[in-house]
């Protein structure tokens, strides 16, 4: 019986590194398509609003997040304005380092309008902030973070980890096929 093991497993050892290269391209395939999902694309710039504020206080805030299926917590840089003053806004990503001090005047870009900013009701009723989303920003009339650079850099970054990953899955198929064609050819000579 181990002779005859041993006879087959010296028959498909063409097989091998085709079969492992199919199921390391596969990984590579899972990979990069997780990845692409794990971009996260802000809104669509020509849908966001600007506003100007004045910074009234400089803060962190807690947050939280779902990152590779679970809910982490972090602190986050947030900004409240009397300007709107039941508003919090929340900075992440490229915004995230912006230095921002009290007193100063800035432009943000937001995906809600001045009405819903100034919409009370929420915040009154709960009795918390409502975190805005901050996009982009200027300050004295130049522009720090655009939000529609931040927004091709992530959807760059998406497509380029989708395309590597049809390029592995297609790749892993090649390889699937050929250990397939081998050891089809191996046990129609064994078998004869």
């Amino acid at each position: 019986m181990s002779i005859e093991l041993a006879d087959w497993k010296r028959a498909l050892l063409p097989c091998r590194i085709p079969a492992i290269a199919a199921l390391v391209l596969a990984g590579i395939a899972i990979y990069c398509f997780n990845a692409a999902k794990d971009v996260r694309l802000p809104y669509d710039p020509a849908k966001l609003n600007t506003i100007s504020l004045r910074v009234d206080k400089v803060a962190s805030c807690d947050t939280k997040a779902k990152i590779r299926g679970r809910w982490e917590s972090y602190g986050a840089l947030c900004v409240y304005s009397g300007t709107y003053p039941y508003m919090v806004f929340k900075f992440f990503d490229a915004t995230y380092r912006v230095p921002y001090t009290e007193g100063e005047r800035v432009e943000f870009t937001v995906m809600e309008n001045d009405a819903q900013l100034t919409d009370s009701t929420i915040a009154l009723q709960y009795n918390m902030a409502i975190p805005v989303r901050v996009y982009g920003v200027r300050k004295n009339g130049e522009t720090l973070v655009d939000a529609k650079l931040v927004h091709d850099a992530n959807y760059a970054r998406k497509m380029k980890f989708n395309m590597n990953g049809w390029i592995a899955l297609i790749l892993a198929a090649g390889a699937a096929v050929i250990t397939f064609k081998r050891a089809r050819k191996i046990l129609n000579e064994g078998m004869w």
